[in-house]
């Protein structure tokens, strides 16, 4: 490869910086929910496991309903399976996050890598047009 051709190619690729904060976001916020999925699976599953009365007690008294042991253990149960379900969609995009922002960290290293060792290629700068 010639040059020339790659610094078309370095000019002509997109910047990941902005992709970066933008998957970055999606990094903290998807294990935020992680966790908060799994802890609310996990709750609910013990109280439909061991009849604890935690948070359907709770949520039943806010909405001032009366559930029975039968409803209680089917909508905790019901719940907790998909409150861990989510979890792990979560901890997928979590996964997916770290793929891609390592791909950038990459990305750019390169191209530090190749501006800093070959003194004929330059980074394209912004020309400012004044009226």
């Amino acid at each position: 490869m010639r040059i020339k051709d790659l610094q078309t190619l370095l000019d002509g690729q997109p910047s990941v910086s902005g992709n970066t904060f933008i998957v970055g976001g999606w990094y903290v916020l998807s294990c935020l929910l992680t966790l908060l999925f799994f802890i609310l699976g996990v709750g609910l599953l013990l109280e439909s496991a061991f009849h604890f009365r935690i948070f359907l007690d709770w949520v039943s008294a806010r909405l001032r309903i009366s559930l029975n042991e039968e409803q209680r253990w089917q909508i905790a149960t019901t719940l907790g399976a998909i409150s861990l379900f989510l979890a792990t969609v979560f901890a997928g995009v979590i996964f997916l996050c770290r793929m891609i922002l390592n791909r950038n960290h990459f990305i750019i290293r390169m191209e530090d890598w190749i501006y800093g060792n070959l003194p004929d290629i330059s980074k394209v700068r912004k020309r400012v047009v004044r009226k």
